[in-house]
């Protein structure tokens, strides 16, 4: 199953190569056809908010009194929404808070200042942040993020898996989860970034437990770090190098380097982290007075009643009843476990695996709003998918050694799970799957449906 190592992994790897790009085209060719910019409708409630800090910085040189979204037009979304929703007044300072942290609009800011510019040389459209190139370049920046990261995965599975078995890999992650709705329909939300990030964190830890460098601690602080600053729950990220590290062969690994690497490395990630958030402190302290502001109000987590079950199966927004390729991938982690019988290496991930996600999972699932709001399917997971890749890939590994029949099955059981992940996708877009409010009785009505003509009205 091992491919051999080397400097560059993805050389002579043509298939995972096209894999990858087929999904960004396959991306780029949906957003086309929707057109969501011109209606200007990319940024609307959570993506406004991750995205204020860019206009209002950049263009307006107004970031805590936002009056200038006073004179942006609404853009007719459900009756006339307005734009900065998610800034609030902060009692007692008289200034202006995003509820939002300003991780996202950093990922978004290349994107951003290649549509200003558009904006001001040809003057075709306002340059105030909000017109439709500004919502084109944040369509575009959430698809690009997700075929990065499906890039860095690639880097990993390489060191490990076969280039075809890599390549449907990648296929089945970008086409048969959610993923592929937040890249290429509900563009601008924070999780084609953090699977980005989370793909890349696997990738250069498990660089550094190969041969630990400065540069290679570094980034994987930068990941930590961003991931923090985009999502502050993602903290939980830095569990990943550290759960890993405490698996038998990775100390045994590490062990042959000087203890310099071991002790300069883990430093060095967390002062990257730290300076990665940063700019995060010194905004709330502006805005509210403190370091550590909660910038959500009233919206809390519960950590006495999580909804674990309701999340992964219920019929509301249940991550695999909605992305049924991630049940398979994650049973894929027993088969990499019993496969690994000489190094060790795949029984250190499928601890870490275990490790990060537990505790990922409690904690996600214990907001008062397990569901989060409006979108398809368990998007919170989207963040953490990479980590199902190489448990995917050891499973069809061992598919492949079964006879035709078994093959041909579970062939057709991954191209299934793909097709109904796009169905299901195509049945949102068109209103058939509700937004936020669906049950295991609707589910049945709509399934299979092609138009809602017909159907009882939604409660």
């Amino acid at each position: 199953m091992k491919r051999t190592m080397g400097a560059h992994p993805c050389k002579g790897a043509p298939l995972s190569g096209l894999a990858g790009l087929g999904f960004v085209v396959a991306c780029i060719w949906v957003a086309f056809n929707v057109r969501r910019w011109n209606n200007r409708e990319v940024l609307q409630w959570d993506t406004d908010g991750y995205y204020l800090y860019l206009p209002a910085t950049i263009i307006h040189h107004d970031l805590f009194g936002v009056s200038f979204l006073d004179g942006i037009a609404p853009n007719g979304f459900q009756g006339g929404y307005r734009f900065g929703q998610g800034a609030y007044l902060v009692p007692g300072t008289g200034r202006y808070c995003d509820k939002y942290t300003m991780g996202t609009a950093v990922f978004e800011l290349p994107f951003f200042l290649m549509a200003h510019t558009w904006c001001l040389i040809t003057d075709r459209d306002a340059a105030d942040g909000y017109s439709p190139p500004y919502h084109l370049a944040v369509a575009f920046s959430s698809a690009i993020w997700a075929w990065l990261g499906l890039l860095a995965l690639r880097r990993f599975l390489l060191r490990h898996v076969t280039d075809a078995l890599c390549a449907i890999v990648l296929l089945v992650i970008g086409l048969g989860t959610n993923l592929f709705f937040y890249a290429s329909y509900a563009q601008g939300m924070a999780h084609p970034v953090l699977f980005f990030l989370c793909a890349l964190l696997i990738e250069r830890t498990s660089a550094w437990y190969e041969r630990p460098t400065m540069g290679r601690a570094m980034l994987i602080g930068a990941c930590i770090g961003m991931a923090t600053l985009v999502r502050p729950t993602c903290a939980l990220f830095a569990l990943i190098p550290l759960c890993w590290s405490m698996g038998r062969n990775t100390r045994h690994r590490l062990a042959t380097h000087g203890s310099c690497h071991r002790i300069a490395g883990p430093l060095a990630a967390i002062a990257t982290a730290v300076l990665c958030v940063l700019p995060q402190l010194f905004y709330w302290k502006a805005a509210s007075g403190q370091y550590l502001f909660y910038s959500y109000g009233t919206e809390t987590f519960d950590l006495t009643r999580p909804h674990v079950l309701e999340a992964l199966f219920g019929f509301r927004k249940g991550w695999f009843v909605y992305t049924p390729a991630a049940l398979v991938a994650l049973s894929g982690l027993i088969v990499l476990w019993r496969s690994d019988t000489s190094t060790g290496a795949a029984q250190d991930y499928v601890r870490m695996c275990l490790l990060f996600l537990i505790p990922f999972v409690y904690l996600t699932f214990s907001w008062e709003t397990w569901w989060y709001g409006g979108g398809f399917g368990s998007r919170v997971m989207i963040d953490v998918l990479p980590l199902l890749a190489w448990p995917l890939a050891a499973l069809v590994q061992r598919v492949s050694q079964g006879g035709a029949w078994f093959r041909t099955g579970s062939g057709l059981l991954l191209v299934g799970c793909i097709t109904l992940n796009l169905f299901q996708q195509w049945q949102y877009q068109r209103g058939i799957i509700h937004y936020e409010a669906m049950t295991f009785e609707r589910w049945c009505q709509v399934f299979g449906r092609s138009t809602s003509i017909g159907l009882p009205a939604f409660p």
